[in-house]
């Protein structure tokens, strides 16, 4: 017999109630969706078969040891040490690897109705766990020099001096007392090549990014415990790819277990559970 250590899941559960997005600190705050709210996207999600990445984005925060930064108004260089950053990665759609009997503690950050997909049709539509990393780490600063590294790559500062020489080409060589044309044309070319794998390679680190998940020292039972997987696509499933349905029959004044269960259009075979019977009983 195989036995599982208790840690890890079959099952990736999206739970549609989480916090409400805090601009200021740039980062999930204490607050919940409503009831309302998180009922209506479970409802979304299950009718358009589609977890979509949206407009969320990873921000990446990295305390950074020691930086050096241009001052505008005294024109100097200065070192700073330990400067928070923040670096964006590629939109996200987001699942975490939760067995059932821990569900109850996450329902605390992120709500009481949650959609469960198989872990194999997560794997293979893409999804991967996340790394964490401390904020002040040496990794979450290797990962912010590397970004800086591919920020500072200007292909476009190259092309145009090129495109000014150029235009200036017949004065430069009249000056010059120098027949010939200038041929920049293989010039041109490499640059292109380096403007496209710029690209790329901006677009890779961003993807990269999107599995990074940096906290503090104050987030071990909340962010480092969620064991989140991740996926840089919208995971597009069928009613075969999920293992359950969890919602509330109490809560708010409104039995939200029974409601789904007239109006979902899910076959027999997808059960559909009380949280309350799951969980709580």
């Amino acid at each position: 017999m195989k036995f599982s250590p208790g840690t890890v899941s079959k099952i990736l559960w999206h739970f549609t109630g989480g916090p409400i997005w805090d601009n200021n600190l740039n980062k999930q705050g204490k607050e919940l969706k409503s009831t309302q709210a998180a009922f209506k996207a479970l409802c979304g999600i299950i009718d358009s078969k589609e977890l979509r990445t949206g407009s969320y984005h990873e921000l990446v925060k990295v305390v950074v040891s020691k930086i050096r930064q241009y001052n505008t108004v005294t024109k100097t260089f200065e070192t700073k040490e330990n400067q928070p950053v923040i670096i964006k990665s590629s939109p996200v759609c987001c699942v975490a690897d939760i067995p059932i009997q821990h569900l109850s503690y996450h329902s605390r950050r992120y709500g009481k109705m949650a959609i469960g997909f198989y872990r194999s049709s997560g794997v293979k539509a893409g999804f991967n766990p996340v790394m964490y990393t401390l904020e002040h780490s040496s990794l979450s600063n290797s990962l912010h020099d590397g970004y800086r590294a591919i920020e500072s790559t200007d292909p476009w500062s190259a092309k145009s001096a090129l495109e000014d020489l150029e235009s200036n080409a017949s004065e430069i060589l009249e000056e010059n007392k120098v027949d010939d044309a200038i041929d920049i044309s293989s010039v041109e070319s490499e640059l292109d090549c380096i403007e496209v794998g710029y690209e790329r390679v901006k677009k890779n680190y961003e993807n990269f990014l999107a599995y990074v998940k940096t906290f503090d020292q104050s987030e071990f039972d909340s962010i480092y415990c969620e064991r989140e997987w991740r996926c840089t696509c919208t995971f597009i499933f069928d009613v075969k790819d999920i293992a359950m349905v969890v919602l509330p029959k109490d809560q708010d004044g409104r039995n939200y277990y029974e409601e789904f269960i007239k109006i979902a259009s899910l076959p027999r075979n997808v059960p559909i559970l009380c949280w309350e019977d799951l969980i709580e009983h």
